[in-house]
């Protein structure tokens, strides 16, 4: 199983955002610069996140994208739901018992992101870089 550049991008975007201060848009090119990531590429996965409800974008001066809900109200499966459209492309063959597993696989997982938050995930990033070592030169 493998997680997607989009689905990971998205996810580290909306850490970003998560990590702002509440209610301060930060621009596109301020969060792509934090993810070296390029800019037309973070700025259609906020297209996209937008779209979806999970953040909200103003052009032009003074513009930027923030969270359209507290972090704590955004759970990774919302997350990934915007993004791929659902949890695990599960095949829909009957009478299988791999697409029994898959099923309950999708199911474990779908509970996980559920049980997990945006504010989750962006306090382990803030803790993360608390621990980067400082180099002197």
């Amino acid at each position: 199983m493998r997680i997607s550049q989009r689905l990971d991008h998205a996810l580290r975007a909306l850490a970003e955002l998560a990590l702002a201060p509440e209610g301060e848009t930060v621009p596109a090119r301020a969060i792509a610069d934090a993810l070296g990531l390029p800019r037309r590429f973070l700025e259609q996965q906020m297209t996209e996140l937008a779209r979806a409800g999970l953040v909200t974008c103003r052009r032009g001066t003074g513009g930027g994208c923030a969270l359209a809900r507290p972090a704590g109200d955004i759970t990774l499966a919302e997350v990934v739901l915007a993004v791929e459209g659902t949890i695990i492309d599960v095949p829909a063959t009957s009478g299988s018992a791999a697409a029994e597993a898959w099923k309950a696989l999708a199911g474990v997982m779908g509970e996980h992101l559920a049980g997990t938050t945006l504010a989750d995930v962006a306090a382990r990033q803030r803790e993360l870089r608390q621990r980067a070592p400082m180099y002197y030169i």
